[in-house]
């Protein structure tokens, strides 16, 4: 229950804090509210613009088969790689170029500055820029004016000029150098244009900032492209732009694979086409010099029988002849970062997939190699994976070229067998079979390349572009920023919580008592009234027939006191000390004693703060007292140390007179009793000003004389914990039947009447 209670007080204290502070929250919201829609209406909205391509990564190879899943690479991780590549800066750099976006140029409308697309207002010619402008960003701003224009110029935040000019073609001496302006159009006086110079790698530096490419899907071939500028109409065109160059960049690649086989091809066929028609000659020759006509019918037999073994040989020979050219192509360093044709013709199947392998790999190197340089890890690895696939292929063209060998050596057995038939047959008929026989090889292997030289010119003659457009770019509607709405929000936010951390900050410093509610609570002594504050500085707060809130705010501590005091006691004692000083105490103990004197009583205000006497000073008497000397000369009496206040006659002062040296030494003496014996026959109630108990020792040696102590606590000065140091004297009884008054409060929380500063016994 108690955990509960203090929960609750710890809630209304934060509502009260909050609503004493609504002030705060008002001028908070005002000015973050005001600030935020100036910064909306100032700031050129934000657009969005998206598009999403889908990659046909086979055709990018010019393959059928996708080499990189030969080497456990998926089309997903492919489509990463292609990811890197739309966003790298060669590529946009060509996109920059080709649509002429290095040149920025802004037109003031009211608050807002708009950017302009292709048809600029001026463009800046550097004729002798200084050495930090020519690797800085800077801004000219040009206003007409009726004797000519103004020109700013600004580069950072501390580089500023300007300068008035007549005409925009002359010279004109700026902070970042000599530059000249150039109008492309007629400039209006009641408009301010401005244009932006900046490097061009700084310009693609950062197009790649606002591009974001991604893949939606990790093994999906769709890739999305979205870009955000004040300007959707120019970011449209740089995602078309920049999809072409894409497209035209990869077309590059796979061509380069079909002109090296083109290239392999035709030398092939000018070589076998000489042959062929020395073949052809030698047949004619020998007919005509052994005058042989019907020869053919003759050996049409013997030729359909080993047809088969001379198919197979020509079509072994001409693989042997394909696998010596690919070797010696790759043992030719001067080709080592070539293509090696492919699709020529070999059957052998690990021989072509790896030479559709090496050159997937080797395109790869030489897309990267485009945006990083030789010495990048990358392109180092790949050189190495290279290198060691190209040995692998020539080890595997080694052992395709011994089963060649193999397979010829049992054919050429086996045409021996026919040629031993063939002995039987005239000298002319066999020497005929011979020169035809190598024709037709001849004739076979020319229209073999033929055949392969029309498939290579068509794929060399396809265009289809391996980025297809799924969705076209578009701006997004819906994608405005900043938005209205959240740009309130977040100023409304920033209202309430500016104050609110400035008050948790002052609440979480703060270590002065500043809620009497609290004060009440966590205090183990009863609480016999609360005072606002004096802010007319005034020591006397109450006189008689006055009836001002202070007034009868102590009027109520004089009633709350007979609660307090014991009935037995007649005359008491009531000492008024606090903790430190400046907390009230002998403004407390004055009036105090003053609202006793009003009700008639016979009442005598003693000052014992004899380190810091101020009595004297509150009731403007000419002498300073004598109470010190009554203490230290036995010859002085009590009649010579009272004097009347002057305020009221029922009441005197006995002020404190000369600080002693000894004042701890003096509150112990027996004539201090005998004074207070005395005055206790003299006067119904004794007042005792003395000095704070947190700083000197000097009212705990009054203890034995008093019949009641008053702590006076003072709102917001007072520290907390001298609330528990209070305690701290209540319980271990080092002063008895003590009571507090709590100090300063303001007007609009404190009070008196029914169910008010009630006394808490």
């Amino acid at each position: 229950m108690e955990q509960k209670n203090n929960q609750d007080i710890d809630i209304r204290k934060i509502i009260r804090v909050l609503l004493e502070h609504w002030w705060w929250f008002a001028i908070g919201l005002t000015v973050c509210v005001g600030l935020g829609l100036l910064s909306y209406f100032r700031t050129t909205p934000i657009w969005k613009t998206d598009a999403s391509v889908v990659l046909r990564l086979n055709e990018m190879t010019g393959n059928k088969l996708d080499p990189l899943s030969l080497i456990g690479m998926s089309n997903g991780s492919d489509t990463e790689d292609e990811v890197t590549v739309m966003s790298s800066r060669g590529l946009i750099g060509q996109t920059l170029k080709a649509l002429n976006l290095y040149e920025t140029s802004y037109v003031k409308d009211g608050l807002q500055w708009h950017e302009e697309y292709r048809a600029h207002a001026f463009s800046i010619e550097c004729i002798n820029l200084t050495r930090k402008a020519k690797g800085a960003t800077f801004y000219v701003t040009v206003k007409p004016t009726r004797s000519g224009y103004k020109v700013k110029t600004k580069m950072g935040r501390w580089y500023r000029s300007t300068n008035r000019v007549k005409t925009l073609d002359e010279p004109i001496e700026t902070v970042v150098g000599t530059i000249r302006l150039h109008a492309n159009r007629e400039l209006s006086r009641d408009t301010v244009y401005r244009a932006q110079r900046m490097l061009p790698e700084h310009k693609v530096i950062e197009y790649r900032e606002r591009l974001k490419v991604s893949q939606p899907k990790k093994n999906s071939n769709i890739v999305e492209l979205v870009i955000a500028s004040t300007l959707p109409a120019r970011d449209k065109a740089f995602l078309y732009q920049l999809i072409e160059q894409y497209n035209l960049n990869s077309i590059v690649d796979k061509n380069m694979i079909a002109s090296n086989t083109a290239a392999f091809i035709n030398e092939r066929m000018d070589k076998i086409e000489s042959e062929l028609v020395e073949s052809e000659k030698t047949v004619a020759a020998y007919k005509k010099q052994n005058n042989i006509s019907d020869i053919e019918t003759q050996a049409r037999l013997l030729l359909e029988a080993n047809s088969a073994e001379q198919s197979a040989q020509m079509e072994i020979e001409t693989q042997l002849s394909l696998v010596d050219y690919v070797e010696g192509f790759l043992r030719d360093e001067s080709k080592q970062n070539s293509l090696i044709p492919a699709n020529i013709g070999i059957t052998d199947p690990s021989l072509e997939t790896s030479l559709a392998e090496y050159n997937a790999i080797l395109l790869q190197r030489m897309r990267i190699q485009r945006t990083a340089t030789e010495s990048n890890p990358v392109i180092e690895q790949m050189d190495s994976q290279l290198a060691s696939m190209r040995q692998n292929i020539i080890e595997t063209i080694s052992s395709v070229r011994e089963s060649l060998k193999i397979r010829l050596g049992s054919l050429q057995a086996q045409d021996s067998k026919y040629n031993r038939q063939i002995k039987e047959a005239p000298e002319l008929e066999r020497e005929y079979v011979r020169v035809v026989r190598d024709q037709k090889i001849k004739e076979q292997l020319y229209l073999f390349l033929y055949e392969k030289r029309e498939e290579n010119a068509l794929m060399l003659a396809a265009t289809s572009m391996p980025a297809k457009i799924v969705d076209a770019p578009q701006q997004d509607t819906m994608s405005r920023s900043p938005k209205l709405r959240n740009k309130l929000a977040i100023s409304i936010f920033i209202g309430i919580a500016i104050p609110l951390i400035i008050l948790y900050l002052l609440i979480l410093f703060n270590d002065k008592i500043d809620d009497e509610k609290d004060f009440e609570r966590h205090i183990k002594a009863p609480v016999i009234g609360q005072l606002v504050e004096n802010s007319r500085n005034i020591h006397i707060a109450i006189r008689e027939g006055e009836s001002t809130v202070s007034a009868e705010l102590f009027r109520l501590i004089r009633t709350n006191l007979r609660f307090v005091l014991p009935g037995e006691v007649q005359s008491p004692v009531i000492l008024v000390s606090s903790c430190i000083n400046g907390e009230g105490k002998s403004y407390v103990s004055s009036n105090t004693a003053l609202s006793l004197a009003i009700l008639g009583k016979k009442v005598v205000l003693v000052g014992l703060d004899i380190r810091k006497p101020m009595l004297a000073e509150y009731f403007r008497l000419s002498q300073r007292g004598r109470l010190t000397d009554y203490l230290a000369e036995p010859g002085i009496t009590v009649d010579d140390i009272i004097i009347p206040s002057g305020e009221h006659a029922n009441l005197d002062l006995i002020p404190c007179g000369t600080v002693p040296p000894n004042p701890s030494e003096l509150l112990q003496t027996q004539r201090l009793d005998d004074l207070f014996a005395e005055l206790r026959k003299r006067y119904d109630y004794i007042i005792v000003d003395t000095a704070p108990v947190a700083l000197v020792s000097d009212t705990y040696l009054l203890d034995r004389i008093s019949d009641m102590t008053i702590f006076v606590c003072r709102y917001k000065y007072t520290p907390a914990e001298m609330v528990e140091y209070i305690n701290q004297i209540v319980e271990q009884k080092r002063m008895h039947n003590v009571a507090c008054v709590l100090n300063g409060v303001k007007d609009t929380r404190a009070g008196y009447g029914y169910g008010l500063n009630r006394v808490e016994i």
